[in-house]
């Protein structure tokens, strides 16, 4: 997708709404093989959302072949209902931030900084113990380390009796991780631990020896031209984020004062839909975008291959041989093909997916203080993929 591609402006009331806001695209559904009807039923989706008080706001950006053909928006970036949510709104994007992390580790194993085979107590002291000596970078990856998992998402009851993210965020979370026991040895079930992109992140930042966020944005998102992604808020005007909650507002007033703590690895960059829709051109075209090389090919298509099937609980579910890849997942989905779809989701709130043989990436964002619902990532999947001809 090229940087200074035209673009054109579709009318505001295209489809469904005046209250839509129409971002910059550059072909029609019809002229890139996708059905347009099915926009329309995504937005009747996003709009049910927003008239039942379940979101604040919707944006979404779908591209094919590497050209944007939707990019929309409805409703309001702040919770006071102030400010028109855009294109170009800035949201934090919760757990698609591991896709960074993720790339950020693979670069630097193509470098040969890093080696995936070792355990992690070669680039972490704290973990040079024989309780961690099976864990490896790949472990972490695909969330099979045994590491402290999420709250909840082994569908516990009572999810964070001791005050799992407190600790999280303490100035001694390290030693706190590497003092808790394995719930199993490593590579023997799928759990999903932010915990380990966290360490992650603190690899990259010992093996290059400046913060990892730093580095991430030198050497992959400036190169991509995501030019609205980061990690770092300063320098960024507030009324360009969408924020969910005076909560929200005052975590965002912590990092202009603080800096970047060690959790933005696992959840902690900002972006837009449109630069999340390159990001998967990205993926699409193997590792470059305009020509230039970010990653090597052979990191993309390891990403995109399944590196560990096992057991999981999810959320309440049970899988028996849950897959996963490197950093990112194979979407299960009765009406898609089984490896066709890669991608990420962030606290249930937002999707990033990307189909290397349709070559369609998309990405939307559904801002709200509601921890889960089907419309919010589940049926926006299945009505896109259902547009393609």
């Amino acid at each position: 997708m090229a940087v200074n591609e035209t673009f054109y402006v579709e009318p505001a009331n295209v489809m469904t709404s005046e209250a839509w806001r129409s971002g910059r695209t550059q072909a029609r559904p019809e002229e890139v093989g996708f059905e347009a009807a099915q926009l329309e039923r995504l937005e009747s989706i996003f709009e049910g959302l927003l008239t039942a008080g379940k979101v604040q706001a919707a944006s979404y950006c779908i591209a094919r072949h590497g050209r944007i053909f939707a990019s929309r928006s409805l409703g309001s970036r702040r919770y006071d209902g102030s400010q028109p949510m855009e294109a170009g709104t800035l949201r934090r994007l919760s757990s698609i931030t591991k896709v960074f992390t993720s790339l950020g580790i693979l670069k630097l194993v193509e470098a040969g900084r890093l080696v995936m085979e070792l355990p992690i107590g070669q680039c972490l002291k704290e973990f040079d113990t024989p309780r961690h000596a099976k864990i490896r970078l790949s472990h972490l990856l695909t969330h099979s380390s045994g590491l402290p998992a999420d709250p909840g998402s082994n569908g516990e009851a009572n999810p964070d009796p001791l005050g799992f993210w407190e600790r999280a965020r303490s100035s001694d979370w390290l030693s706190w991780v590497a003092a808790e026991p394995l719930a199993h040895e490593p590579g023997a079930r799928w759990c999903y631990g932010s915990i380990g992109f966290m360490l992650l992140g603190e690899i990259i930042t010992r093996s290059v020896g400046e913060p990892f966020h730093v580095w991430l944005a030198r050497e992959i998102i400036e190169p991509a031209a995501l030019h609205d992604t980061f990690f770092d808020p300063r320098g960024r005007d507030d009324d360009h984020f969408c924020i969910v909650s005076a909560e929200e507002q005052a975590r965002l007033a912590l990092l202009r004062a603080h800096g970047v703590p060690a959790t933005s690895a696992m959840g902690g960059a900002y972006s837009t839909c449109p630069d999340l829709v390159r990001l998967g051109q990205l993926f699409l075209e193997r590792g470059s975008l305009d020509g230039k090389r970010i990653v090597a090919a052979s990191t993309i298509e390891a990403m995109c291959r399944v590196h560990l099937t096992a057991p999981a609980p999810h959320w309440g579910d049970h899988f028996p041989d849950f897959q996963y890849g490197l950093g990112i997942e194979p979407v299960r989905h009765p009406l898609i093909s089984p490896g066709a779809v890669w991608g990420h989701e962030g606290a249930g709130r937002c999707a990033w997916l990307f189909a290397p043989e349709q070559q369609l990436t998309a990405a939307w964002t559904l801002p709200t203080t509601v921890d889960f619902d089907p419309d919010f990532c589940w049926t926006p999947r299945a009505v896109i993929w259902a547009g393609l001809r």
